[in-house]
C-alpha cells in the first residue's frame, strides 16, 4: 500500500500566521496595560505629590501663623509682665514697652514704634519716622490720652492693610487697650498715693491718741499722735483685747476701760458719736481727757482721746479772772462812784427840804451838786474806758496804750512811755483790745511781782509784720521765763492765740523782762 504525504493547505499556513500573530499581540497589550498602569501610577503620584506639596505650603503658612501668632502672645505676656513689675515708674514702663512690640511684627528687623502721651513721647531703638505707618489711639476712661505708633522703616509686600496684617491690626488695639489700662491704674495709683499722703499728714499733724477697737474690744488701729512713748506700746497691743491695758501692761484703771466699752456699746446702739471725759493721775499728775467714739466701718469704733487738761485749767483761770473783775468792779462802784451817788441823793433832800421850806437856795449849795454829778460822770466814764479800753477807731489802740502809761504813771509813781514811731492802724477792735489787754496784764506783772520802776512800751511794724513790746526793769520771772505757766500769762498766751499772734517773754541780761507779742498786719485788721 503506498504511503501518500498529507497536503498542507493554505489554510494551514494562515493558521501559524494567524498564532504568531496571536503570540506576539498577548504581549503588547500586556506591555501596553502596564505602560497604561504605569502611567496612571505616575499620574497618582504626580497628584500625590502635588497634593503634598500642597499641604507642605499649607503646613508652612499655618507654622508662620503660628509662630507670628506665638510673637504676639509673646509680646503681649511680656507687655504684661512690665506692667506688673514693681518698682517701675510710668516712664519705666513705656520704654521696655515699646522696645518688645517691634519683635511681634511681621518684620521685626525693620521694624520701629513710638508712643505719645501729651507732651511726654517715647520711642523704641532705632526708630524713623517713615510712611509705612500703623496707629491707634490710647484711650483711658473714654477720653483720648495719646497714640501708640508702629513704622517699617522701608517698603515690605502689600498686605492686608498696606504692608501690614489684619492680625496685626488687632495686636496695636491690644496693646494701645492695654496702655491705657495702665496709664488709668497709674492715675489711679497717684490718687491714691496722694490721698495716702494727705491723710499721713493730717493725721501726723492731729495731737490727739486714736485707736480702733472691734465690738468685742479687741484693738485693731492705734495712732499714737503726739504720744510718741506710746507707739510700741500700740504695735503690742493690736489684736489683743483693750483690757490687757490694764490686767497686763497696768497702766490703765480698769474703771476707766469699763466706761470706754460702755461707750462702744452705746455708739453701736445708736449709730450716734459719743462723747465722754475722764480723770485720771499719770506721773503723780491729774490729767483730765476728752474721749469721742464714732462708728467706723460695720464692726468698728474709732476712739479719740484728747488731753484737755490745759484747757480747763485756762477755763478756771479765766472764770477766776473774771470773778476777781467783778470783785474788783462791786469795790470801786462801792468805794467810789457810790459815795458819789450817796453825796448827791443827801444834797438833794438837803435842797428839797430847803425848797419845802422856802428857804432860798445858796448857789454854792447847787454848785456841790454839780461838782458831785461831774465826779460820778467821770468815773462813769473812766469805769467805761476800763471795760471797752479801745475806741472804735483805726488808731484806737495807739491812743490807748498812750493813755494807758500815763494813767500807770499817774496811779503807780513809776516811769512808763509809749512808743509808735509810725502810726500803725488796726481795723479791727476786738483785735485791737486782746492786744490792750495784753499790755495791761504784762503791766500789771511787772509792777506787782517785778515790783519794776521803768517800763517802756513800743509798737512797730517791718512789712506786715507788727510786734508790741513792753520793756520793765523789775525782777524778772528767773532763769526760764518763756516756760512760766502763771495765770496771768496762759491768759494772755490765749488772747494772742484768739488772733494768731505769738508771745515771747525773756529775761534782759541787765535785769528785767521783755514780752514781745508778733502779729500780721492784714487787710482789715
Amino acid at each position: 500500500m503506498k504511503a501518500t504525504t498529507p497536503r498542507k493547505s493554505a489554510s494551514g499556513r494562515g493558521g501559524r500566521k494567524s498564532t504568531e500573530k496571536a503570540s506576539v499581540e498577548k504581549p503588547r497589550k500586556k506591555v501596553l496595560a502596564e505602560l497604561t498602569r504605569a502611567e496612571k501610577a505616575i499620574e497618582r503620584l504626580r497628584r500625590a505629590e502635588s497634593q503634598r506639596k500642597k499641604e507642605w505650603e499649607h503646613y508652612e503658612e499655618i507654622t508662620h501663623a503660628l509662630r507670628e501668632r506665638v510673637k504676639e502672645l509673646n509680646c503681649l505676656y511680656s507687655i504684661s509682665s512690665i506692667f506688673e513689675k514693681h518698682g517701675l515708674d510710668l516712664e519705666g514702663i513705656l520704654l521696655r514697652t515699646v522696645e518688645v512690640i517691634p519683635d511681634a511684627w511681621q518684620y521685626p528687623e525693620v521694624t520701629c514704634c513710638r508712643i505719645s502721651l501729651g507732651d511726654r513721647m517715647v520711642e523704641s531703638p532705632d526708630f524713623e519716622e517713615t510712611r509705612w505707618r500703623q496707629s491707634q489711639d490710647i484711650v483711658v476712661r473714654g477720653v483720648n490720652q495719646g497714640m501708640l505708633e508702629v513704622f517699617y522703616r522701608k517698603p515690605m509686600p502689600e498686605a492686608d492693610e498696606g504692608p501690614f496684617l489684619r492680625e496685626e491690626r488687632s495686636l496695636i488695639n491690644v496693646i494701645a487697650e492695654r496702655v491705657g489700662k495702665i496709664l488709668e491704674r497709674h492715675h489711679a495709683e497717684v490718687a491714691l498715693r496722694q490721698s495716702e499722703q494727705k491723710t499721713t499728714a493730717l493725721l501726723n499733724a492731729i495731737p490727739d491718741l486714736m485707736f480702733q477697737v472691734d465690738r468685742n474690744g479687741i484693738l485693731v488701729g492705734f495712732h499714737e499722735g503726739t504720744y510718741v512713748t506710746l507707739r510700741e506700746l500700740g504695735k503690742r497691743m493690736i489684736g489683743k483685747n483693750i483690757y490687757a491695758l490694764s490686767e497686763t501692761e497696768k497702766l490703765i484703771p480698769r474703771r476707766l476701760l469699763d466706761q470706754g466699752m460702755l461707750s462702744v456699746r452705746r455708739t453701736f446702739e445708736t449709730g450716734k458719736p459719743q462723747m465722754y471725759e475722764q480723770h485720771t493721775s499719770i506721773n503723780g499728775q491729774g490729767r483730765d481727757y476728752e474721749v469721742r467714739m464714732v462708728v467706723c466701718g460695720d464692726d468698728e469704733v474709732l476712739g479719740i482721746v484728747r488731753d484737755i487738761t490745759n484747757r480747763r485749767q485756762l477755763e478756771r483761770e479765766i472764770l477766776e479772772i473774771s470773778n476777781r473783775e467783778q470783785r474788783r468792779i462791786g469795790q470801786d462802784l462801792h468805794d467810789s462812784l457810790c459815795q458819789h451817788l450817796t453825796g448827791i441823793g443827801f444834797m438833794g433832800k438837803v435842797l428839797e427840804k430847803k425848797a419845802a421850806a422856802h428857804i432860798p437856795l445858796e448857789p454854792a449849795d447847787m454848785h456841790e451838786i454839780v461838782d458831785l454829778i461831774d465826779q460820778a460822770i467821770t468815773m462813769t466814764r473812766e469805769f467805761s474806758r476800763g471795760l471797752n479800753p479801745v475806741e472804735l477807731q483805726a488808731e484806737g489802740l495807739m491812743h490807748a496804750l498812750g493813755k494807758l502809761a500815763e494813767n500807770v504813771k499817774r496811779l503807780f509813781g513809776v516811769s512808763c512811755t509809749f512808743v509808735c514811731s509810725d502810726p500803725i492802724f488796726i481795723y479791727d477792735n476786738e483785735k485791737a483790745t486782746h492786744l490792750y489787754r495784753i499790755v495791761q496784764e504784762a503791766l500789771n506783772n511787772a509792777i506787782k511781782h517785778g515790783e519794776a520802776d521803768t517800763i517802756a512800751i513800743s509798737l512797730n511794724r517791718e512789712g506786715p509784720v507788727c510786734s508790741l513790746t513792753v520793756t520793765d526793769n523789775g525782777r524778772g520771772f528767773g532763769k526760764t521765763p518763756t516756760h512760766g505757766r502763771g495765770m496771768g500769762i496762759s491768759i494772755m498766751r490765749y488772747r494772742a492765740s484768739m488772733f494768731e499772734a505769738t508771745i515771747d517773754i525773756r529775761a534782759r541780761s541787765q535785769g528785767g523782762t521783755d514780752l514781745v507779742c508778733c502779729f500780721q498786719l492784714r487787710d482789715g485788721f
